[in-house]
């Protein structure tokens, strides 16, 4: 266990540093035998195997990922996903450059429980075998007066649903002409602490959070004042549970358009570990080393 931790903490960093950039360089015989070398070196201390003992062979027995292997993964991680974000439909964070200026920066304000507010917002988000989607109860004056849902694509996350409904939230308010006063206050319940936390954190450019923060910002230019509330999910809490129903209604509908498609970095790097792991049994299935070890793995 020790030498695990001591190969996947800093040996293999110190291997793969640098990897998308010379990875075309494994193509060359000798170059990819220097590294399987290393890997080989401290798998055999791992697995406690005798020299003789494969390197593919000690690869299974100890569990680790071949090391060329893992250097192609960690390279296609990094082209989806920070190399070329043009590449399929990763949710990239938004440039820092193209971000909200420190100056203009805004930070969510918790609702103030001294004060009565014309408009209340729940959103609520679901994700289950049936696919993704997102919730919104509005009341008015404390009557329910608008239902919405919206779908997400099925390789969505649930965080990503409740920001949605968030972002879909602040976009309805602004068609809310309804109080006569100049400045108008709306309050918005959410179970996701975790939307909460990324939208006052500035060092997130996550692009449904920096979308967050502009809806935020164009209703305050138009008088809002918009305030947060974070709400225990499945508490008997009407507005919240409405908002849970409408989400796992969005879930199911097979129909209709889907609202945002982007999917987060962990499905990303989830996919293509899952390939990369699939190429390695195709590998061991088709190597003529390891027959002992193929032998007793199929016993199991």
């Amino acid at each position: 266990m020790t030498l695990r931790i001591i190969y996947i903490g800093a040996i293999l960093p110190i291997l793969s540093y640098g990897a998308p950039v010379w990875i075309e360089g494994l193509k060359r015989k000798h170059n990819a035998t220097k590294f399987k070398r290393v890997q080989r070196l401290i798998n055999i201390k791992i697995a406690r195997a005798y020299h003789t003992t494969s390197h593919e062979a000690l690869c299974v027995l100890t569990g680790i990922t071949p090391i060329l292997i893992e250097l192609r993964s960690q390279a296609k991680i990094y082209y989806n996903t920070r190399g070329n974000t043009q590449i399929g439909l990763y949710d990239a964070p938004i440039h820092y450059s193209k971000g909200t200026h420190p100056a203009d920066a805004i930070e969510p304000t918790d609702k103030c429980e001294r004060r009565e507010y014309t408009i209340e917002i729940y959103t609520d988000g679901s994700k289950s075998s049936s696919g993704v989607g997102s919730g919104i109860a509005i009341f008015v004056n404390k009557h329910l007066k608008l239902q919405l849902t919206y779908k997400l694509a099925e390789k969505c996350s649930n965080n990503q649903a409740e920001q949605l409904a968030i972002v879909k939230t602040l976009e309805k308010l602004q068609y809310f002409r309804h109080s006569k006063e100049r400045q108008r206050y709306a309050a918005i319940h959410t179970d996701s602490k975790i939307t909460l936390h990324a939208t006052a954190n500035p060092g997130n450019h996550q692009n449904l959070v920096e979308q967050i923060r502009e809806g935020v910002r164009r209703l305050e230019k138009d008088n809002w004042t918009i305030h947060f509330s974070w709400v225990k999910a499945h508490n008997d809490n009407f507005g919240n549970e409405l908002a849970d129903q409408l989400a796992k209604k969005a879930t199911n509908s097979g129909e209709g358009e889907t609202a945002y498609r982007k999917i987060p970095k962990s499905v990303v790097i989830k996919e293509i570990q899952d390939e990369d792991k699939l190429g390695w049994q195709k590998e061991w299935n088709a190597s003529t080393k390891g027959e002992i070890t193929k032998k007793h793995s199929s016993q199991l």
